[in-house]
């Protein structure tokens, strides 16, 4: 039942139904008088059982009903949010796809002039090594001149020493041969004479 229709029984009963304010007298009819009472209270607390549930449903219902409201306001929140964050994804995957491939054609660049570099040192090494290679077999050489020339001047040395020798030589026999000729020549003039 509804509120209306509590206040309209309970009316009704307090002008038929027991005298509230005017209890009976006697004891039968003081009996009669608190059994009306007892159904009276009970029906009345069951009346109002029934408002206080239907006064909770209601009240729940109110509350139901606005928590909906919040959650489907909150949903249109959430959905507005998950759009931007699709779209700030969309944006991030696009910025990560770009970097990516930046970073794949430097990693390339790099690689590319890494192996340059790396060809370009293979390349000085063996002209190096080569020049190394020449500068021994010259020094080599420049050795084996430097000592041939040493025993060439030794040699040479030896040569002036023994032709000097023979010259000295040659010229003390000129000297004996000039003046054992002379000395022949005077004696023949002497004999001569």
């Amino acid at each position: 039942m509804d509120g209306d229709n509590l206040e309209l029984e309970v009316n009704s009963e307090s002008e038929n139904g027991p005298y509230l304010d005017h209890p009976p007298k006697g004891a039968l009819k003081k009996l009669i008088y608190a059994a009306k009472f007892n159904v009276f209270l009970k029906s009345l607390e069951g009346e109002i059982n029934q408002i206080y549930i239907q006064s909770s449903e209601d009240k729940m219902k109110e509350e139901l009903t606005e928590c909906i409201k919040n959650l489907e306001t909150e949903q249109v929140s959430l959905q507005s949010e998950n759009t931007c964050f699709e779209g700030e994804n969309q944006k991030l995957q696009q910025k990560l796809k770009v970097m990516t491939e930046l970073y794949q054609e430097n990693e390339m660049k790099l690689y590319r002039k890494l192996t340059t570099e790396e060809n370009y040192r293979v390349e000085t090494e063996e002209k190096l090594y080569k020049v190394e290679k020449r500068i021994g077999h010259a020094t080599a050489k420049l050795e084996t001149f430097r000592k041939r020339a040493k025993d060439l001047k030794e040699e040479l040395e030896r040569t002036m020493h023994y032709y000097q020798g023979c010259t000295i030589s040659y010229e003390k026999k000129k000297k004996h041969m000039i003046i054992g000729l002379q000395l022949e020549l005077l004696k023949e003039i002497s004999s001569l004479i």
